[in-house]
């Protein structure tokens, strides 16, 4: 595989996790893309800042959902941001081996308008990822976006929420997408958008 390749399948998994939430859960986003290889991709500036830890769901409430998660990396900054957010939030949940991961992240922008562009961008570099799959899922927020991507022996599912000034997203890595996983990663967007409502 050559090194062009390679840069250019870590761009498209990038988007997929931004649509779906995004946070280095899959493999290829290990290293956070930068801008010149994919400019869809948020990278922190100056300018740009944290939200708290708390706009995002704590460890408990994502262990009632996947019980076998004991461990959170506070990741800050997402990565995988897609637009020009204000300020982002990312944070992952592992098993004791890490073979298991939960990613929650939430983007805020200066308006509606910005949040809807960067969704927008998200989602049409997920649909461009190969093997990309839409997962139907309720409704949520003022718009979702749902799909899982299986590369090689890893399985990512995750979920995209537009919701105002926020785009918020929840990834599983190490899960199959089956229907009672999807319903685990649903009810925990859900809380996650419960949780940024009443900030």
């Amino acid at each position: 595989m050559t090194t062009l390749v390679k840069k250019t399948t870590r761009a498209r998994l990038a988007g997929f996790v931004a649509a779906a939430i995004a946070v280095l859960a899959l493999p290829a986003c290990a290293n956070p893309t930068t801008s010149a290889v994919s400019p869809s991709v948020a990278e922190p500036s100056p300018s740009n800042s944290l939200l708290p830890r708390t706009a995002v769901v704590p460890l408990p409430d994502i262990q009632s959902l996947f019980p076998d998660l004991t461990q959170e990396a506070d990741m800050g900054w997402n990565p995988t941001a897609s637009g020009d957010p204000l300020a982002t939030r990312s944070v992952a949940f592992t098993n004791n081996d890490g073979s298991k991961k939960v990613t929650v992240s939430t983007d805020a922008y200066a308006d509606a308008d910005a949040a809807a562009a960067g969704y927008q961008k998200a989602v049409q570099l997920s649909r461009d990822v190969p093997g990309f799959t839409s997962v139907p899922v309720p409704s949520m927020g003022e718009q979702v976006f749902a799909g899982s991507v299986t590369q090689g022996a890893g399985t990512h599912v995750g979920i995209g929420v537009l919701d105002g000034k926020l785009v918020l997203g929840a990834t599983t890595a190490g899960y199959d997408a089956t229907p009672e996983n999807i319903a685990k990663l649903v009810a925990l967007m859900q809380a996650e958008i419960a949780l940024a409502k009443s900030r």
